[in-house]
């Protein structure tokens, strides 16, 4: 078979427009060794500016870190200080020092995603200088809930480009040249299934940093993930569409109101739900607003109920 060179040209044009913009993330971090020395342990990571000034990368990059350092393809070096971070995301925002004639990336929009979709990863994987490193793939899944060392991260965009160490925090780019993800996880001992945070999860991260200096972020008290017809059929659910709750945290306000494990969340407010990211952006947004009480549709059986919740 031939190559198609109409999406070759693309991919070449889509890393010359934003190669420029992804830096690799030194961090210093102060160990103690067994003799009780303190002593500097350096890590890398991968970041990307999206404005004249401001980086995001992913919070595990980041964490526990003194000193921040940013290495442009060029090899240019720049100091860069922590404005704040969101564990829950594994968001972090840095903003650099004396940069000049930055070329942003775009942001896209992650709620648009389709499972097969065409997805490049870029990144400085195991602590490689230089040019940063592409790797192609699609959009193997969405809506994908993973547990690891820094936590529950909910709601991935899963995708087999290769995302290694170092990638975390990259961008993950539709074949529009834009971000859609930030490349944060890969699971140990599989092959092709790596992770990233939805942007559009990111963007209310940075809003919120930006605004208030830190994370105000509205607990429902669940963990949830992305229901679809296969799930539904399965566990011979009478919807399929919506948020299939997997836990419910004890004393939560999810408790409070009497959701369950194993409800299916259809709806909160007025506003119909088909994915955790869609839950969690609504909440955020509705609770910067002021707004405190919500009320949520659930299906139990074939029961459908509407609840207040108090967050």
């Amino acid at each position: 078979m031939g190559r198609d060179l109409g999406i070759e040209e693309r991919i070449v044009s889509i890393i010359e427009g934003i190669k420029s913009s992804v830096v690799s993330v030194v961090t210093t971090r102060l160990m103690i060794d067994e003799w009780l020395n303190v002593m500097p342990m350096k890590g890398v990571g991968t970041g990307f500016f999206i404005d004249d000034k401001h980086v995001v990368t992913a919070n595990h990059v980041i964490q526990g870190a003194s000193e921040f350092t940013l290495v442009t393809p060029d090899g240019d070096e720049y100091e860069a200080e922590l404005l704040g971070t969101d564990p829950e995301f594994d968001v972090a925002l840095l903003r650099a020092k004396g940069v000049s004639l930055v070329k942003p990336v775009k942001l896209g929009d992650s709620d648009k995603l389709r499972v097969g979709q065409i997805v490049l990863a870029i990144g400085y994987p195991l602590g490689l200088l230089g040019q940063p490193t592409v790797t192609l793939g699609v959009v193997s899944a969405i809506g994908r809930s993973i547990r690891t060392p820094f936590g529950v991260l909910e709601g991935l965009i899963q995708t087999d480009a290769a995302i290694n160490p170092g990638n975390s925090g990259g961008p993950l780019l539709n074949l529009d040249g834009e971000v859609i993800g930030i490349n944060t996880a890969i699971i140990a001992g599989a092959q092709g299934i790596g992770f990233a945070v939805p942007i559009n999860l990111v963007k209310l991260s940075i809003e919120e940093i930006l605004r208030f200096g830190r994370v105000v972020r509205p607990r429902l008290g669940i963990y949830g993930v992305d229901l679809n017809k296969s799930m539904a059929r399965y566990f011979r659910l009478s919807v399929d569409k919506g948020v299939l709750v997997v836990d419910v945290v004890p004393d939560s306000p999810a408790d409070y109101a009497g959701i369950r494990r194993g409800d299916v969340i259809t709806a909160i407010d007025d506003e119909e739900l088909s994915s955790i990211t869609q839950l969690k952006v609504y909440l955020t947004r509705r609770f910067i607003e002021g707004q405190r009480q919500f009320n949520v549709t659930i299906v139990r059986g074939r029961t459908r109920y509407r609840v207040r919740v108090e967050i």
